[in-house]
């Protein structure tokens, strides 16, 4: 779903633009954040430790709350540690709760579907296979995800549960996202390419995992671009690095040319290389030095992994080519 497909209200849908995403916790999403945890947990009160160890939360004991008043018996399902955990835990925090319920009731793959071949006969174990894959998605686990996700779509919260169901990330819109994927997949069919699909992957799940690591993300996002680059640039520099890369194309920048317009054009291939080196400079904690370095921001990390993705597609799709000396 894309931020545009979000629900808005009456009086906000005469704007063309995209509804703002709500980037803490609101009062009303908090509420209904409880309420989802207390019944998520329920099913399996036996994570419950260990959601509180994995966001190191404060013991219910400490809780007045939760004290039973002496004399007076409490009832048979109170449970304490859960009414704590969902509804005395500092609303900031519910993500990181519920990203941890997220991993650890993580959906396993299917080791097997039902394969689709019209007119070709099935034995019983496929039908059987089928008819359980089918019933998975009425599981208590698939619905409270299938609930989570509603709420977070409703209240235009900037999380989102990641493809893989395994805990949230931050939203992006998925026509952005499958370029990324594409690029992703393109690279690792690409032997000369390297590792640039993993670095990009990771360069990613950096920028817009549910607490970003901007340094990570985008020196994962300069090593995505050097493993694509490489074999194309300096196949023969075993030690090539961006700025290397770079410095080689500004010295042959006739050379480079990019196949838009009725001719190729060494114009297009400059602006590539601009791009390489916005990226390279931009990386403000590469080096120390004399002078201070800061790390990078959340918004800088995103657009040099942008900046990557398009990046890859000129190297893996050879949109750009070099041409020999004598042309």
């Amino acid at each position: 779903m894309t931020t545009n497909d979000l629900w808005a209200p009456l009086s906000e849908r005469a704007s063309t633009s995209a509804p703002a995403l709500r980037t803490s916790v609101s009062g009303a999403l908090e509420t209904q954040l409880r309420h989802w945890t207390y019944r998520a947990i329920s099913w399996d009160s036996s994570l419950l430790d260990r959601i509180v160890l994995r966001c190191d939360l404060c013991e219910y004991r400490r809780c007045r709350r939760h004290d039973v008043v002496e004399g007076v018996e409490p009832p048979t399902d109170f449970a304490p540690e859960l009414d704590h955990l969902a509804y005395c835990t500092p609303a900031a925090a519910l993500p990181d709760v519920i990203d941890a319920w997220l991993h650890l009731t993580a959906p396993v793959a299917t080791a097997r579907t039902l394969p689709v071949i019209p007119n070709q006969p099935v034995t019983k174990m496929e039908i059987v296979a089928s008819a359980l894959g089918g019933l998975s998605e009425l599981q208590p686990r698939f619905l409270l995800r299938r609930e989570l996700q509603e709420l977070l779509d409703d209240s235009r919260s900037v999380y989102t549960l990641r493809s893989d169901k395994a805990g949230l990330r931050q939203r992006v819109d998925p026509t952005v996202e499958a370029l990324a994927e594409a690029a992703v997949t393109s690279a690792g069919q690409d032997p000369a390419r390297g590792s640039a699909g993993a670095h990009l992957n990771r360069a990613w799940t950096a920028a817009y995992a549910l607490h970003p690591e901007p340094g990570k993300a985008y020196s994962e996002a300069i090593k995505a671009v050097e493993a694509a680059a490489h074999a194309t640039v300096e196949p023969k520099n075993s030690k090539a690095t961006l700025g290397s890369m770079i410095k080689v194309m500004e010295n042959t920048r006739g050379r480079w040319v990019i196949g838009i317009g009725s001719e190729p054009s060494s114009a297009g291939a400059e602006t590539v290389t601009r791009m390489m080196r916005l990226l390279w400079t931009g990386q403000t904690s590469r080096h120390g030095g004399s002078h201070p370095t800061r790390d990078e921001t959340v918004a800088e990390a995103r657009a040099a992994v942008h900046l990557a993705v398009a990046l890859l597609n000129f190297f893996i799709d050879g949109l750009l080519a070099k041409q020999s000396p004598e042309c």
